[in-house]
């Protein structure tokens, strides 16, 4: 799991500071000048994000956060926030610079202490939601150098208490007493040293009497240092703290997917038994299947053979019954032949029997002519008998 890097900030109207997400820093040496994103996860529209940009500044090892001042700064800054968005949209570490996009780096804040600021001082802006990890992941991974360091800013050498100081007593060594004090001393818990620009300078009013000693001066200091070194002390508590309550929420989620996990195993284990076990029936109901094919097969080649012989003995038959077609077909032709002779003949039957009955007549008359003229007629013969 990523632990996320955090800073404080306060509110205006608030007591309680609250912790911001570091989403990265950039350095742009056009302008030289360094930048710093962060995140309180709000959610000002849904599936969009307000996250915010500041100034971040860096002399002798020491780190301010403030407002961009300058406008074209800004706007530079913001062109080169929209190419890391770019870049971290698509899913890559690190990407050259293409033709008009500004040159940047990374910023290496590992280890370093970033002093509290206020939300209200710096410029924000909405981003969809899904792109604040993308952009957190893209600074922790690609490679980062160290800041620019700011040549004009002017770091205060005296630093502000957290406690009410009473006023100084007067030493006996006059000439070593500082001439002026700081209007102020007393000022709230974690607020942020101010950083001055090289046309400001430190409000000052001269003492008329009883300035403070250099010991005095040492424990606002020493008080000072012991009460920034409280403050980070509880800082990194608070931290340590949300980063313990995050890895016992993860642990719990581990443990609940480990659970999880062994149950889907269980799960699995069944589910691989029972595919085994349907497996071997359906094996043994293919083994059964294959068989009543192989059987089916025979009877079909037996089949297949008794139709074969059928077939030949169809196909024999069929032979004998076109030859006897044939036959019959002829004995028809000759059949037809022999009626047709005999219709012919019985055209002609009826002119026969004209002329046969023409004949007997005429044969009748022949024979009664010839029975007369033998009756009329005398035999020659003595002995004939006369009808």
């Amino acid at each position: 799991m990523m632990l996320l890097r955090t800073l404080v900030l306060e509110r205006s109207g608030e007591d309680t500071p609250v912790n911001g997400a570091l989403l990265c820093g950039f350095a742009i040496p056009q302008i030289a000048s360094n930048f710093l994103v962060y995140s309180l996860d709000e959610e000002i529209e849904p599936g969009s994000s307000r996250v915010y940009v500041a100034a971040l500044r860096r002399k002798v090892e020491r780190y301010f956060l403030g407002g961009v001042d300058a406008q074209e700064d800004l706007q530079v800054a913001m062109r080169v926030f929209k190419q890391i968005l770019t870049l971290a949209a698509s899913g890559t570490k690190s990407g050259g610079v293409g033709d008009g996009q500004v040159p940047y780096h990374f910023v290496d804040l590992k280890g370093c202490k970033l002093p509290p600021a206020r939300p209200e001082d710096h410029h924000s802006m909405n981003i969809k939601k899904a792109l604040v990890m993308k952009v957190i992941t893209l600074g922790t991974s690609a490679p980062a150098s160290e800041a620019i360091e700011s040549p004009t800013l002017i770091v205060p050498s005296i630093r502000f208490s957290s406690r009410m100081v009473s006023a100084p007593k007067v030493t006996k060594e006059p000439e070593k007493v500082l001439p002026v004090m700081i209007q102020g001393l007393a000022q709230p818990p974690r607020q942020a040293p101010e950083v001055l620009a090289p046309n400001e300078s430190l409000a000052v009013v001269v003492a008329p009497s009883a300035p403070p000693a250099l010991s005095e001066l040492a424990e606002q200091n020493s008080l000072f240092e012991v009460d920034s070194t409280l403050t980070n002390l509880a800082r990194v508590a608070q931290e340590l703290t949300q980063q313990k309550l995050a890895m016992q929420k993860r642990e719990e989620m581990l443990e609940q997917r480990q659970v999880q996990l062994q149950q889907g195993l269980a799960e699995l284990e069944q589910k691989r038994q029972e595919l085994t076990r349907r497996m071997a029936q359906e094996e043994g109901a293919l083994q059964l299947q294959a068989q009543a094919l192989e059987g089916r097969e025979a009877q079909l080649a037996n089949a297949l053979g008794a139709q074969q012989q059928g077939q030949r003995q169809m196909d024999e038959r069929a032979r004998v019954l076109e030859e006897r077609v044939t036959q019959v077909e002829v004995q028809e032709l000759r059949a037809r032949q022999k009626g047709e002779t005999l219709a012919a003949l019985l055209v002609q039957l009826p002119g026969l029997r004209q002329n046969v009955q023409a004949v007997l007549f005429e044969l009748d008359q022949a024979l009664d002519g010839l029975a007369r003229n033998e009756l009329l007629q005398p035999s020659s013969d003595p002995g004939a008998i006369h009808l």
